[in-house]
């Protein structure tokens, strides 16, 4: 009895083992199969996506300054045209285009610069550069570090740190620095004063933060009319 014991053990346990080996797998970690979404940001106001990766193939539909799109992991090089690159991409309604490589910054998130500020070659005080962000220009953030951002702005013209501090996320924010940008680019002085009026009197983002700075931006204008008038005058004068 002693020695038959053991031996009932000994079958029980491999039979034990064996049910574990025939068991469902494991799953495998969900967060390790899915693939983590890449997102990139448009740093070219109204640039056209394409149907296809060519230039010649036919527009889809236009990309706002700060706009977001996910990459689908997938470019092409346009050799029929100086070698453009594409980027496939999901916009926010789900539609799938090709943008422009060169004015898509891929890994970032939009942001808007809140005060005029300096710009730094590294997050590091004793860096300050010559350069300057001016409050409610658009910009792609491509990383952050402490209390510090690094940041593309528009058309890749610069690229640098700022404080942290200096930067809004809020979306409200970025959709009111794109309508103030898009009414100052209007070359008739008179005509920008009544678009930036026109704004404030119907602003469709009255929480914004920006209301001060576009309200000084509008009594600049006004005097610099004031001033070509009292030049034009006095020209007529003499």
């Amino acid at each position: 009895m002693q020695k038959i014991l053991p031996f009932y053990l000994f079958i029980t346990l491999l039979l034990n083992l064996t049910a574990c080996k025939d068991g469902p797998p494991e799953k495998p970690d969900a967060e390790c199969s899915e693939k983590q979404k890449i997102i990139g940001v448009s740093v070219w106001d109204r640039i056209s996506t394409r149907s296809q990766p060519l230039r010649s193939s036919p527009r889809t539909t236009l990309l706002s300054l700060g706009e977001s799109f996910t990459y689908l992991d997938s470019f092409a090089i346009d050799s029929s045209y100086n070698n453009t690159q594409f980027l496939k991409v999901r916009l926010s309604d789900s539609s799938v285009v090709w943008v422009y490589g060169f004015a898509s910054v891929l890994d970032a998130k939009p942001a808007v610069i809140r005060n005029d500020v300096p710009l730094y070659l590294r997050p590091d005080l004793l860096t300050i550069t010559a350069d300057r962000m001016n409050a409610m220009e658009i910009v792609a953030v491509i990383e952050e570090w402490d209390n510090w951002i690094k940041m593309v702005n528009e058309k890749k013209e610069k690229q640098g740190w700022i404080r942290r501090k200096f930067v809004s996320y809020d979306t409200i924010d970025l959709a009111f620095a794109l309508l103030v940008k898009r009414n100052l680019e209007e070359e008739d002085p008179e005509q920008k004063i009544r678009n930036l009026e026109e704004l404030l009197d119907n602003n469709p983002y009255p929480q914004t933060i920006f209301i001060p700075e576009i309200t000084q931006k509008l009594e600049k204008e006004k005097e610099l009319i004031r001033e070509i008038r009292s030049n034009r005058d006095r020209e007529d004068r003499d």
